[in-house]
This record gives structure tokens, sequence and C-alpha cells, in this order.
């Protein structure tokens, strides 16, 4: 009987042993308490690999990013532990245009939003409980992140000299000098879309990536300021094959239709003063080739006459507009379909007039004038500045479509058909169900 007991015993530790959790290494998700100098603490790791515009790093304790398209260096350090020897943030008050190096301890839990594509891609990863604070004129299109930033604080911005540069480090224009007034509430740093003289601000960029999956790898980006590098090479490898699967789906005509964005220029007053061809960034530009679509890639041109312009995009059989309309005592409005007739002084909405010039408009009669603002926020803002560039997979699905429509597509994701009248999916705080 004893030794039978001794038995059920030891077949019950062993099973209660193969009952506990494994503990699998991974990234931190929080501080720790102690420091080895030769332990590895992020055994997870993201590469860039297809012209998103970052490279990143490891060593040791630390992650190294340089933000090429900000011109920004970025060190990001396991909470707990030491800054790594010779890293040296750039000081707050010093007076450089660029080249900033800001440091951080990581993983995020408390951040700001000032950048819509950061919005996106938080969402995207599950951690819109890490946002406590957004910049007070910041908006998005996202309903439930709408609604969540209704709830938090705003922060504010300050200007000092010297000026910063915007954006792209190739970039001329210069602004104000500017940073976030982050206050002592902890809040951790602002996630904002251009280079700052800021030490407390990260600067995201996937509009300006040079590669369609470029864009999505700025998931890694922001992922890697939370130790969640796992769960983005996870996301990434879904979007990456979602999009390699469209690719091989997409039409080959003989001679690809050609594609063109252009917008009109109008002043508050009503006026229109002319019309300007816009070359398609590189990311577009291999998009909808990608999709069996033939961008616009020549100079930004500027017209006048309007004959002069119906001759220079005659040979588009699709054009996206990206006018703006402004509105008379400031601010703009997204043009609606006679707008565009208004606008491109095609005649009425319910005739287009069929003059020598706009009848060499190809892109005219087969319903093919599209706009990317389907999705947008009664706030003004819209979802091409932010799930649209995290998201290529889907934005080739809609250059797909374009591309195989002979009369104009109705079910684009993001792609709103003007001539087909197709109305704005305008989103608020009221249209999320969580």
């Amino acid at each position: 009987m004893v030794f039978r007991t001794v038995i059920h015993t030891t077949a019950a530790l062993v099973v209660a042993a193969l009952m506990l959790p494994i503990n699998v290494a991974g990234n931190e998700s929080g501080c720790v308490y102690s420091y080895d100098p030769s332990k590895d603490y992020f055994p997870d790791k993201v590469e860039s690999k297809y012209g998103s515009g970052f490279e990143i790093t490891y060593k040791g304790n630390a992650k190294f990013i340089r933000n090429n398209i900000a011109n920004e260096n970025y060190v990001l350090y396991q909470c707990g532990t030491p800054i790594p020897d010779g890293v040296n943030a750039t000081p707050a008050n010093l007076l450089q245009v660029g080249n900033w190096t800001k440091v951080a301890a990581v993983p995020g839990s408390k951040v700001v939003l000032s950048s819509a594509p950061a919005s996106a891609i938080i969402e995207t990863l599950g951690l819109q409980n890490t946002v406590a604070a957004s910049y007070k004129f910041f908006t998005v299109t996202s309903a439930c992140m709408q609604k969540q930033l209704a709830s938090l604080p705003s922060v504010d911005q300050t200007y000092a000299t010297p000026s910063a540069r915007r954006r792209s480090v190739a970039s001329n224009g210069l602004v104000r000098r500017v940073s976030y007034d982050l206050g002592n509430e902890g809040l951790q740093w602002t996630f904002t879309t251009y280079g700052m003289n800021d030490p407390r601000s990260f600067s995201v960029n996937p509009e300006d990536a040079t590669d369609m999956l470029g864009k999505a790898e700025w998931i890694k980006f922001v992922a890697a300021f939370y130790n969640k590098e796992a769960e983005a090479n996870t996301i990434f490898s879904e979007i990456e094959s979602r999009y390699n699967a469209l690719k091989k789906s997409a039409p080959n005509h003989a001679t690809k239709p050609s594609v063109g964005i252009a917008r009109y220029n109008k002043v508050a007053n009503g006026t229109i003063i002319g019309w300007t061809m816009v070359p398609a960034q590189k990311w577009l530009q291999q998009g909808l080739s990608d999709a069996g679509l033939d961008a616009y890639t020549g100079d930004m041109r500027s017209f006048t006459n309007a004959d002069e312009f119906y001759k220079a995009v005659s040979g588009w059989d699709i054009l996206i507009d990206t006018s703006i309309e402004p509105l008379s005592h400031g601010g703009a409005k997204v043009p609606e379909w006679q707008d565009l007739v208004n606008g491109y002084k095609l005649g009425s909405s319910s005739g287009i007039t069929k003059s020598a010039g706009i009848k060499s408009l190809q892109f005219v009669d087969p319903n093919a004038i599209y706009r990317s603002d389907l999705i947008s926020s009664t706030s003004n803002a819209t979802d091409a500045d932010e799930h649209l560039q995290i998201e290529p997979d889907v934005l080739l699905g809609d250059f797909i479509k374009l591309a195989s429509s002979s009369s104009g597509t109705k079910d684009a994701h993001w792609y709103r058909n003007m001539p087909l009248e197709v109305p704005v999916e305008w989103m608020s705080p009221n249209n999320c169900s969580g």
C-alpha cells in the first residue's frame, strides 16, 4: 500500500509539473530590477528591409534607431538598466537643427499622440491603454481612438528659436523650434510626424517610405518602443504574405492603364486660379505598378489655362484628385463631385461638357476619378493619413479594384469614386462599438 501511494504521489507531481506554464524568453513587458551587462535584453528583434526610412540595431540592453527621414537618432534602453556608455542625449536647449540624439527608457506605458500613423499602429498592436494624452489640435479618424482621446488631457506646444527642419532632411523648409509641454504628469514622450528640437518626441514617418511594404515596417518601429517586436514581426509577416498574394492576382493588361494625381487650386472666395499635376511618390509608383497600373512620374507642373492642363493630362486613364475646398471663413471642407466638376471646369454634375479639351480626358466617361478620403472624421481627419499609411496589403487591393474596373468601382476601402458620388463614411466617437 505504501509503495502504491508513493507511485500515485509521484505521478501527480509529474502531471502538475507538465501543467505549469513554460517560461519562454522574450522581451521584458516592464522594468527590470537588476542589471546583467552580459545579457541580451531583447531576444525578440526587428529589422527593416523594404526601404522604410529607418534602421535599427540591438546591443545588450539598448536599441539604436536611425530615422533617416526625420534626421534623428534614438537610443532606447531597457527600463531598470543604465543608459549605455558613450550615449549622450542632445541637450534640450542646444541650438542645433536636425541630427538630434534622443534617449528613452522602454517599454512605453504613458505616451502622447501627435501622429496619425502612430495612432493607427498603436491600435494595430493593441496598445491603446498606453496613450495618456494627445496634442490639443491632434485629430484622428478611428472612432474608438477619438472616443479615448476625448477623455484624456491634451498638451500644448511651446515655441522658441532657432528654426527646426521639418520632416525630410532634404527639405529646405524651416519652422520655429517647437517642443511639447509634457509637464510633470509622468508622460514619457510624444509620437509626432516630423523631426523636432524636442528631446522627448519621436517621429513616425511611413508616409515617406520608398516601398509599399516599407510603410508597414513602421509597425516594427513603434513596437520597438514597447518591446513588442515579436508581435510586430507576426503582424508584418501576415501583411507581407497578403500583399504578395494580391500582387500575383493583379490584372495583366497589354498596356497598363495610366494613373495621375492632380488638383485644382481654389482661393477662399471660390475663384479657380489654376491646376497642378503631381508626380507619385516612390511607394505609390510601386503600389500602382504592382496592381497593373502605370503612375505619372514626371515633373510637378502648374497651369493657369484649362486647355493646356487638359492636354497635359489627356493620356491619363485614372485621376486621383487631391484638391481641397477652402472655406471663406477659414479652414476647408471635403470636396464633393460638384466641387470637382466646377474645379476642373467639366460643366455640370448632370452633364459633362463635351468641349474639345474635355473630350480628350480619358478618365471622365469611365467614371475613373477618385479621392482617398472615403473614410474621414467629423473633425476633419482622413484615414489616408492613418491606417492607409501602414496597411499596404489593403491599399494594393484598392489599386487592383481601380485597375480592374471598366466603369469605375464603388467598393474600394479608401478610394471614393467621385462621378458615381460615393458618399464619405464619416467617423465619430459614436461609431465606436468597443
